[in-house]
């Protein structure tokens, strides 16, 4: 959306894109792309989140941030569910009725109107929800232990018992070269820069024995 606004779309009225006000205008806008099964899953995985972010101790810094996000998800939630039920997302679509097996398949999503949801609200509004949206993950990113691929978990409980990279590659099929290159991907994933640092935060964090 703030590309959008940075392509020249005009700022909407509403200020707070996590207000109910907003997304009672912003379901016409998915309607418009998005077949109903796909709006019901998407406000399922919102309760979903909801549910799982329900009982997280969070610091105090970051609690304006954690409303914010709640509260989107929340009355996107509420107003998708709202707008589902009341049918008004069917009345322009013709033909008979389709199982939403067939719908799922026939009616393959457009691009959502990113531009048509920034002229809803402001750039301002819209950066405070990603600024809250960015916080929010970098505090799960933090706290919650990173999960492994079965290969990742093997690659890393060869180094730690001390095996050579050129002996793990050989092991697991892998070219020394690929080796590295597979490795390199599962330092960026860990969030660190060599081998040492990576085996001592996979064991601390319990990602291996």
């Amino acid at each position: 959306m703030l590309e959008a606004f940075r392509f020249g779309v005009p700022e909407g009225p509403h200020r707070e894109p996590w207000a109910p006000e907003y997304h009672r205008e912003s379901v016409h806008v998915y309607n418009e792309s998005l077949p109903w099964s796909y709006q019901r899953d998407i406000a399922k995985l919102f309760r979903d989140c909801l549910s799982a972010m329900a009982g997280c101790l969070i610091p105090s810094d970051l609690a304006e941030d954690w409303a914010i996000v709640t509260a989107y998800m929340r009355e996107a939630a509420g107003s998708i569910e709202d707008w589902l039920s009341s049918g008004e997302s069917r009345l322009d679509r013709s033909g008979p009725a389709v199982s939403p097996e067939l719908e799922l398949m026939a009616d393959i999503p457009r691009v959502v109107h990113w531009d048509a949801l920034a002229g809803l609200t402001t750039q301002d509004g819209t950066r405070r929800l990603k600024n809250a949206s960015v916080a929010v993950k970098q505090y799960f990113d933090a706290e919650m232990p990173q999960s492994l691929e079965v290969s990742e978990r093997l690659m890393l409980e060869k180094l730690a018992s001390g095996a050579a990279i050129a002996d793990v590659a050989s092991e697991m099929g892998y070219s020394e070269r690929s080796m590295y290159r597979e490795l390199s991907k599962l330092w960026n994933k860990l969030g660190v820069s060599g081998r040492a640092a990576a085996v001592h935060k996979a064991t601390a964090e319990g990602l291996i024995d």
